[in-house]
């Protein structure tokens, strides 16, 4: 059998490698993650500002929901109302 994630993903998820994969049976247990300081992360103020972003986002499409459920309502009113009139029109006569 063929493992088709690489050795750098299983590292990334700080999970430890065997040179010989027939040499341990079983799971692998995690090793607690490292902390890495990295030059090419996003700094603070840029994460702060994306998080206000997708903020103001959210606001809009909550709006946008707000607005279409009560579009949806009133069509439900008024697909409601028409067919109350067509079956009052449609009934026959009782005897």
């Amino acid at each position: 059998m063929i493992d088709e994630v690489s050795s750098s993903t299983l590292m990334g998820c700080d999970f430890n490698q065997d040179e010989d994969p027939g040499s341990k049976q079983g799971m692998q247990t995690p090793t607690p993650p490292v902390l890495r300081s990295s030059s090419s992360g996003r700094s603070v103020e840029a994460l702060q500002q994306e998080r206000l972003r997708l903020q103001a986002e959210l606001t809009t499409v909550k709006g946008v929901l707000v607005e279409e459920k009560e579009l949806s309502a009133k069509r439900h009113e008024d697909l409601l109302a028409i067919l109350t009139a067509l079956t009052g029109k449609l009934s026959p006569p009782t005897p």
